[in-house]
């Protein structure tokens, strides 16, 4: 009986591991993976916030010192944390953040051989895409921001914090938020607003507005790849407004 729970741990310990176990033959074979790649931009003024690379087997990723990425003809650091319940996250990362005109991957394989991994260049246009959005907003009116020069669809999502107060004694105070609320933006320039009604109900008392902007471009992958692998590369603006003081 010891035995046969000695063996069910074990098949229990493999099915939790997310870890591919490639033979020496597959990990030298650029068919056998599959890479999802992201670079993320945001509102810093002289770098991006990162740069990530994930290899798996199209199921679990994969975690071999001896396949090296490079960008732009650097390499990437392999990067391994393990987690709880016998997981871990592994991907290849980079300190050198700055911002390029195009972004080129090449993966070494542990025979030395190297392919080209992926390749995406952000339109150069969307560089004077501008938002104007207001740094204070009133319970008695409705919020209005408005853009300029987009020529990718940015997709919009905004969040209102809420106060809500307990009518107790000791007149309990607890802060929340309100339902997260989703849109596109696609013309090239335009208004969009929320209207007063959003911020105003008999529960709560809104403290702030929470905004996010975010649009997608999607550059080559390898076609030797497995099926669905993707490079993109994602530029995320976010602010936070809060309510002028009544």
């Amino acid at each position: 009986m010891r035995r046969y729970f000695s063996i069910l741990l074990i098949l229990f310990l493999f099915s939790c591991c997310d870890v591919s176990t490639l033979s020496d033959a597959d990990a030298k074979n650029i068919e056998k993976l599959k890479v999802h790649i992201q670079i993320k931009d945001g509102d810093r003024e002289d770098a991006l916030n990162q740069i990530k690379v994930v290899l798996t087997d199209g199921k679990k990723k994969i975690i071999n010192e001896n396949i090296k990425v490079l960008l732009n003809g650097f390499p990437m650091e392999l990067y391994v944390k393990n987690e709880l319940y016998y997981t871990k996250t592994s991907f290849y990362r980079t300190d050198s953040l700055r911002r390029s005109d195009s972004y080129y991957f090449e993966i070494i394989l542990p025979d030395s051989t190297t392919y080209p991994l992926a390749y995406i260049k952000p339109m150069i246009q969307n560089r004077n895409t501008e938002f104007n959005i207001p740094e204070r907003i009133s319970t008695n009116e409705d919020f209005v921001f408005n853009w300029n020069h987009l020529y990718t669809p940015h997709h919009l999502e905004f969040q209102k914090g809420t106060l809500v107060i307990k009518e107790t004694s000791e007149n309990i105070t607890q802060h929340g938020f309100g339902e997260r609320q989703m849109d596109t933006l696609k013309a090239p320039s335009g208004n969009y607003t929320i209207p007063k009604s959003y911020f105003n109900d008999s529960l709560t008392i809104p403290t702030r507005l929470e905004i996010k902007l975010e649009r997608i471009e999607y550059g080559l992958t390898n076609p030797k790849l497995i099926k669905n692998s993707t490079i993109e590369y994602n530029r995320t603006l976010e602010k936070t407004i809060h309510f002028d003081e009544n």
